[in-house]
């Protein structure tokens, strides 16, 4: 992040002078603002990065749909009124589980077609986009676990994109940030109408889409597994460089996903496995929760924190933001079973750090063990998760993105669907290989309270997610977890929240560690959090990450 991103957020001026300020003022963010909690509540609860699919969602359980309903309405209207961050051509992963079951997992992942370009990398990007898997992951989970036709649970896509819906301020600034990198002519054409971004308060149409989720409904399943469809989309992309074909189009079936889960005192959680990132935020949790119960000042838990993200991320199996495999790589299967007996030197060092509360404050000691974190090259990610829960207990975790904001920039000419850039073709082109990325859909479960939880925000997804956990775990009310001042790493700098402890940022610069604050915005965020459930008292409970524009609902 360069320092007009900062002056974006920010203005110009002193940042530290800014950020004393804030403190002064009260020095927290209103958690109340991005939360809601019924007392009463026999509805369920939602929690979306738009309101429009917040909306959707919370229609579909009024009208007694399952959470699997509301899910699938709330992510197909994500499709049309986030379109920076999602589409039809995107991945997904899905977490599910029905009250008293196993959680189920869907793997939506994009993948690579079996012909790439000859020289992939000195090809235009957009060349190299891959097979869609998001809407049949929907769809799938709508068959597993929907009540509602499909027919209804789609109408509020459809009809954001007949009818329009209005940009939200947050938006419209990602939106006007990123117009310039758009420069496939029919990307221009049907995301910057008059030749510039939508603004804020505008009525933004997309009659391509509407005629995509018109087609869902007709045929009652994706119109990517359609033939007619198929072809021609085929064709009209073949014209830009881009080489799928309509036998793999109909043929991108999403897989069972793999579902990997750790065991507290009180408490449990399960998450995605290897076609996501859950291995990485069980180990932030399971560390924190292990070696940190000693841990108390704000300032020496978010020190903890910080080193457990950095622990675990070194433990991957893959270079961070590609699929390229490290040298003596740990297994998969033994990422969470070591945490039973972390034996390992760096682990040794980072429990003891961490139950010792005066050693957290070990400069010495901390600059050796804060490495920071090696990343390719590559501009930051944004994805979009939704959490739901029904009446019945039903939760459903969802994630979908289409890599940075925009994907590959490429759009359909017809639909107006935006193609997903892919991580693996472009940094381990392989034909055939399945995208991970760092998403991680989560279920927690504390005594009697049950919660749905995920993150949008590539490699900053598990360090967010894991730290809203904390605050659940530590008793926070679920709107003041997720509002709570975060740290986390971006790249090889820890981003603190303006109203992160005080003296955080000196102890980190004293170990050599650049430190950068940034605000509430969706610009220089720190992974943003969508959660819903029902809290210890049996409420209906949600909460929306105020960087963006998300809302929560619960009835």
């Amino acid at each position: 992040m360069n320092r007009k991103t900062h002056e974006q957020l920010f203005g110009e001026g002193d940042l530290n002078a800014r950020r004393q300020a804030f403190r002064a003022q009260g020095g927290a963010f209103d958690a109340i603002s991005c939360g809601a909690t019924a007392d009463d509540g026999t509805v369920g609860a939602v929690a979306t990065g738009s309101p429009h699919a917040t909306n959707a969602g919370m229609d579909m359980l009024r009208r007694g749909g399952s959470a699997a309903d509301a899910a699938a309405a709330a992510a197909f209207a994500l499709m049309v009124a986030d379109p920076v961050n999602c589409s039809p051509a995107g991945r997904a992963q899905i977490l599910f589980q029905r009250e008293g079951e196993e959680a189920r997992a869907i793997d939506g992942s994009t993948k690579a077609p079996s012909t790439l370009p000859e020289r992939l990398t000195e090809l235009p990007e957009h060349q190299a986009v891959p097979l869609p898997g998001a809407v049949r992951a929907i769809l799938e989970l709508h068959r597993q676990a929907g009540c509602l036709p499909l027919s209804e649970v789609a109408r509020h896509a459809l009809k954001l994109a007949q009818d329009g819906f209005t940009i939200v301020p947050e938006l419209a600034r990602i939106w006007h940030w990123r117009a310039p990198e758009l420069r496939d002519e029919d990307a221009c054409a049907w995301y910057l109408p008059k030749g510039a971004a939508p603004a804020s308060g505008t009525r933004f149409r997309q009659p391509g889409l509407a005629g995509f989720f018109g087609k869902l409904i007709d045929c009652c399943g994706d119109p990517f597994a359609d033939e007619m469809f198929a072809r021609a989309i085929c064709q009209r992309l073949e014209r830009k460089g881009i080489l799928w074909t309509p036998e793999e189009l109909i043929a991108a079936e999403p897989l069972s996903g793999e579902v990997i889960s750790w065991q507290g005192e009180d408490w449990r959680m399960d998450t995605v496995g290897r076609q996501g990132w859950g291995h990485t935020l069980v180990q932030i949790v399971a560390l924190m929760s292990r070696a940190g119960t000693g841990l108390t000042a704000p300032l020496d838990v978010e020190l903890g924190h910080l080193l457990a993200v950095l622990r675990a991320f070194d433990d991957r199996p893959q270079e961070l933001r590609s699929l390229k495999p490290k040298s003596n790589p740990i297994p998969w299967d033994d990422l969470v079973t070591r945490l039973q007996e972390p034996v390992a030197p760096e682990w040794r060092e980072v429990m003891a750090l961490l139950a010792d509360k005066a050693g957290a404050r070990d400069i010495a000691w901390l600059s050796r063990l804060l490495t920071p974190p090696r990343i390719a090259e590559g501009e930051d990610r944004d994805t979009t998760h939704l959490s739901v829960i029904d009446a019945d207990g039903m939760r459903v975790s969802l994630t979908q993105s289409i890599g940075p904001h925009f994907g590959a920039r490429v759009a359909d000419p017809e639909t107006g669907i935006l193609l997903a850039h892919s991580y693996a073709m472009c940094a381990a082109p392989e034909p055939g290989a399945r995208d991970v990325t760092e998403q991680c859909p989560s279920l927690l479960d504390i005594g009697p309270a049950r919660y749905a939880i995920g993150g949008a925000g590539s490699e900053r997804i598990p360090g967010a997610v894991a730290a809203v956990i904390r605050g659940l775990l530590d008793g926070k009310p679920l709107p003041h977890a997720v509002a709570a001042p975060r740290s986390n790493w971006i790249g090889e700098t820890v981003r603190l929240h303006v109203d992160a402890p005080a003296g955080l940022e000196d102890v980190l610069a004293s170990a050599g560690i650049n430190v950068q604050f940034t605000g509430r915005g969706p610009v220089d965020h720190l992974g943003i959090v969508q959660a819903a459930g029902r809290d210890h008292k049996g409420r209906f409970t949600a909460a929306s990450d105020p960087a963006y524009a998300g809302t929560a609902m619960a009835e």
